[in-house]
């Protein structure tokens, strides 16, 4: 019976522990630019592409895309002559995440205004 609670006891935290390694992490980072919401649209369509992720979301003003290790959301907000910009990548992996969602940023913002 102790070799039983034992196994048990093992086997749930190996399970908690394998739970917690597949949560993904976050990265974000958002600003405004001197563009249209239709062009920060487009742009984030194609930064998507870029890194290698396939557009499996798509609203008016955000798009989502993800490939098998990371997920990122761009949301462009109209604010009048400039646009609200939000990008946002999930990875169980944060360098992953980091990387997709600099590039993204960096392609859909273009240089700071």
């Amino acid at each position: 019976m102790r070799m039983l609670y034992l196994a048990v006891t093992v086997g749930m935290a190996l399970t908690t522990t394998q739970a917690m390694a597949q949560t993904p992490i976050f990265h974000w980072g958002s600003d405004t630019r001197a563009m249209s919401q239709p062009e920060c649209m487009k742009r984030a369509k194609f930064a998507l592409g870029e890194v290698g992720l396939r557009v499996n979301g798509e609203t008016s003003q955000d798009v989502a895309g993800a490939g098998p290790d990371v997920a990122v959301i761009v949301t462009c907000l109209s604010l009048g002559q400039r646009t609200y910009i939000s990008v946002t990548a999930a990875s169980p992996d944060s360098g992953t995440a980091e990387r997709a969602r600099n590039t993204v940023r960096s392609i859909t913002m273009g240089p700071a205004d």
